[in-house]
C-alpha cells in the first residue's frame, strides 16, 4: 500500500514547547508585545484544548477531511462526509487518545473555557490573559477542589519539569501568581513548588 492510499491515522494536537511560553512572558515583562509569538502560543494551546474538548465528547476530527464526529462503542466508525470514506474503530480511537496523552482528566472545564473564549480575543492583552489563566488552572476533584496543575497536559516534558518551569515564570498579575501558588500547595504538585 502506498503512502498516498494508506488510511490516515488519528492525530491529536501536540503539546506546547515550554520555551515558547517562557519567551512570551519574558518579552511581555519587558513591555514588548510580540503578537506573532502570542498567536503561536495561543493557537497551539487552542488546538490542544480542542483535542481535549473532542475527546471529552468521544469525538474525533477526521484526518482526511477535518469533519468532527462521534465515535460509537462498537463496529467501524465512518466519517459522515459523503466524499471522504475515512474509517476508524473504537480500539484505534482509544489507542490514539492513549498515545497522544489526549485524555482531559478532570480539567475539561478549563480546556473548554479556553477553547470557547480564545477565538473571540482580539487584542494582545486579551490573548495573553487567556493564556495565563489557562496555564494556571487545575484539574479539580468531585468537590471542586484543585488536585493538580493542568500544565503537564499542555506542555512538552515531564510533569515535574513543566510545573517547576511554570512556577519560575512571572505571572502577569503577582496576586494571581500568589493565589496559584497557594492552590498548588493544596495539590499533589505541592512538593514540586514547595
Amino acid at each position: 500500500m502506498s503512502a498516498e492510499t494508506a488510511t490516515p491515522k488519528i492525530r491529536w494536537a501536540p503539546r506546547l514547547r515550554p520555551a515558547l511560553l517562557k519567551r512570551l512572558y519574558e518579552l511581555d515583562a519587558q513591555g514588548i508585545h510580540d503578537t506573532d509569538l502570542c498567536d503561536e502560543v495561543g493557537t497551539t494551546l487552542f488546538a490542544r484544548c480542542q483535542t481535549y474538548v473532542l475527546v471529552s465528547r468521544c469525538e474525533v476530527q477526521c484526518p482526511r477531511c477535518g469533519t468532527a464526529f462521534a465515535i460509537l462503542d462498537d463496529g467501524v466508525n465512518s466519517c459522515p462526509e459523503d466524499t471522504c470514506g475515512w474509517t476508524t474503530t473504537p480500539t484505534d480511537y482509544r489507542e490514539s487518545v492513549k498515545n497522544y496523552q489526549a485524555w482531559p482528566g478532570r480539567a475539561t472545564d478549563a480546556f473548554r473555557a479556553y477553547y470557547d473564549r480564545y477565538p473571540h480575543a482580539r487584542t494582545y492583552r486579551e490573548r495573553i490573559l487567556l493564556i495565563d489563566e489557562l496555564v494556571h488552572r487545575f484539574h479539580v476533584s468531585e468537590a471542586g477542589d484543585p488536585v493538580k496543575s493542568v500544565a503537564s497536559k499542555l506542555f512538552e516534558g515531564n510533569k515535574k519539569a513543566v510545573v517547576q518551569s511554570l512556577d519560575e515564570l512571572s505571572a502577569l498579575d503577582p496576586q494571581e501568581k500568589e493565589r496559584w501558588r497557594r492552590s498548588v500547595s493544596q495539590t499533589i504538585d505541592r512538593r514540586i513548588v514547595g
